[in-house]
């Protein structure tokens, strides 16, 4: 990488990939098949999808309309363009690492996962019956197109009202929305072309037995793609999330042998890290020399449940279940505006410790993205010395951890740099494992936009722009 400028947490993706993502789960959940098929776990009671399972969805798929409708390579043109105009005045392209991300899980609250437990414990005679199907009759599931053109026309209808939001040059009319239509029709088109996921439906192995949604394996396509056309400028992360199946094949496929150079988890989408299905991933990582990088702020896309089910792996190999309820959690933690229960839960590096301090883990690479989020950052620069701000713990992590690092990814306030230097002040580590990220093009839906994001970091420190990230990307011992 030769001391060149890196932006070590970006993403390329765009709401083609949400949408498809929201079709083939709202799909699924209509024949009972969500997250899984029939034949990869269990059959279940089919489900109804109403407008307020799907609100979230649709809201987050608008977002990346008004912000991020272009294609993955067409992203990456961008950055490069908005870094090179701005006033880093670069002789070199920047090097990317483009995120992967994983939404398709949104809807999964884990029930699923404990009824299979359950059923485990049953005489195999019970465990017959009580695996059964319901029986479903055909006017209470409406036709794909049926199904389609409702996802479809929610989406435009909140697309309306983000885009009327952001400026009234950008007021929607019939014929701004446009390219919208015909994209959301583009991809509904290419959907239908290909089996639907319904019951008897056979899945989309990648080879073995792996689970690749329609927007999963797309975007996953389209990194490849990029990473082989910029083979010095583009260095991806696979999306891991321990719900899908097959996912440590991916990782072996896909980043020991592929053209991955890391791990992207989202907890927010209702898993903790110390989840046993990530701890053979962790051992891939360490004796591959992988990094992992792990999204560690209050904000984002959390999981769209308000109660969660879940697994926990104690340092000393118990495994424990675990059960986040929204409102309990609100009553004893305040939820300020901004953020989301189920990110305060789930992303909070606190969880991360139970990982390290296993046996054999006190060597992964980890980088805590967002450094805990722009407020906490900037709440300790100030000099709060409240024990649970996550930039405090995840500076904590540092001193203790020589591998652990954190990105300052979708932290736009222009005193953030000041903000930084207050804490170098008082802890040098910060120095050497704090490194430069956009968040592109999440970064899109706040209103300073990408070039201006580069020239508000025009000072900050050359080794968190080139050293450190490298330190963290090429991970030799």
């Amino acid at each position: 990488m030769n001391n060149r400028n890196i932006d070590v947490h970006c993403h390329f993706f765009n709401a083609a990939f949400a949408f498809n993502e929201l079709l083939e789960a709202g799909w699924r959940l209509l024949h009972g098949d969500y997250p899984y098929k029939s034949n990869e776990l269990l059959k279940a009671k089919a489900l109804a999808v109403t407008t307020r399972k799907v609100v979230g969805y649709v809201k987050y798929i608008a977002s990346l309309l008004v912000t991020a409708a272009r294609s993955p390579q067409a992203n990456y043109d961008y950055e490069q363009d908005c870094y090179a105009k701005s006033q880093w005045h670069p002789s070199r392209p920047i090097i990317t690492v483009p995120l992967m991300m994983d939404i398709f899980f949104a809807f999964d609250n884990g029930s699923r996962q404990q009824r299979k437990t359950r059923l485990e414990t049953l005489p195999a005679a019970e465990r017959k019956t009580a695996i059964a199907p319901a029986s479903v009759s055909e006017r209470e599931i409406p036709t794909f197109d049926e199904f389609a053109e409702k996802m479809k026309n929610m989406v435009i209808e909140e697309y309306k009202r983000q885009a009327a939001r952001k400026s009234v040059a950008r007021t929607y009319t019939p014929k701004s929305a446009l390219p919208v239509v015909r994209e959301l029709d583009r991809v509904i088109a290419t959907f239908k072309a290909e089996a639907m996921p319904a019951v008897a439906t056979k899945g989309l192995p990648s080879g073995g037995n792996v689970q690749m949604t329609r927007g999963y394996k797309k975007h996953l396509k389209e990194l490849k793609a990029l990473r082989k056309k910029n083979p010095d400028t583009v260095f991806p992360f696979l999306a891991v999330d321990p719900r899908r199946i097959g996912i440590e094949k991916l990782v072996r496929d896909q980043v020991v042998r592929g053209s991955f150079h890391g791990v992207k988890l989202y907890c927010p989408l209702g898993y903790l890290p110390s989840h046993p299905d990530l701890y053979p991933i962790y051992k891939l990582c360490i004796k591959h020399h992988i990094p992992v990088t792990a999204h560690t702020s209050p904000g984002g896309f959390p999981s769209q449940c308000s109660n969660i089910r879940t697994l926990s792996r104690k340092k000393d190999g118990t495994v424990v279940p675990v059960v986040f309820d929204k409102k309990t959690f609100e009553a004893t933690h305040p939820v300020k505006k901004g953020e989301k229960a189920q990110s305060l839960f789930f992303a909070n590096p606190e969880n991360w410790t139970e990982v390290i301090e296993s046996d054999g883990l006190d060597t992964l690479h980890i980088n805590f993205a967002h450094f805990g989020g722009q407020e906490d950052i900037k709440k300790y620069a100030a000099g709060s010395a409240d024990p649970t701000n996550w930039t405090a713990r995840i500076i904590g992590l540092m001193n203790r951890f020589k591998h652990v690092y954190a990105d300052i990814s979708f932290c736009p306030d222009d005193d953030m740099l000041q903000a930084i230097d207050a804490i170098v002040s008082r802890h040098p580590i910060v120095e050497e494992r704090l490194m430069f990220g956009t968040d592109f093009v999440m970064l899109m839906i706040d209103k300073i936009g990408l070039r201006n994001y580069f020239n508000q970091y025009t000072g900050i420190k050359p080794r968190m722009m080139t050293a450190n990230p490298q330190a963290f990307l090429r991970y030799t011992q």
